[in-house]
């Protein structure tokens, strides 16, 4: 259970550390914030704490540091969705896929303790 636990976590962590490196890359990305009048110290603070969340959130040690992390980046990019008018369904998804994975984690490691 443990090795698919943490594939899991490895699976979600790419896939953000997938979906957050436009952010700091992409043209398209960079234009818009700027057309929406959010500078580039805020598109590129939000992009390292997600990076550097879905980094740690991938191992089991630093496992709540990256949670709460990605939980804050989560939190911020939405707010930024909810300003213009859009509704951020899917980082409430990641949030709860994110939250289920900790609570597993953390419950396979109390019952390993116990063992």
């Amino acid at each position: 259970m443990r090795l698919i636990l943490a594939s899991a976590r490895g699976l979600l962590s790419g896939w953000l550390i997938a979906l957050t490196l436009p952010l700091l890359f992409a043209p398209h990305t960079i234009g818009a914030w700027t057309a929406a009048g959010l500078g580039s110290a805020s598109r590129v603070l939000l992009a390292v704490l997600e990076l550097l969340g879905a980094a740690l959130f991938a191992f089991e040690t630093p496992l709540l540091a990256g949670l709460v992390l990605l939980i804050v980046s989560f939190t911020a990019a939405g707010v930024v969705h909810l300003h213009h008018g859009e509704m951020p369904w899917w980082l409430v998804v990641y949030s709860l896929v994110a939250m289920l994975l900790w609570r597993f984690t953390v419950r396979v490691r109390c019952a390993g303790a116990r063992a």
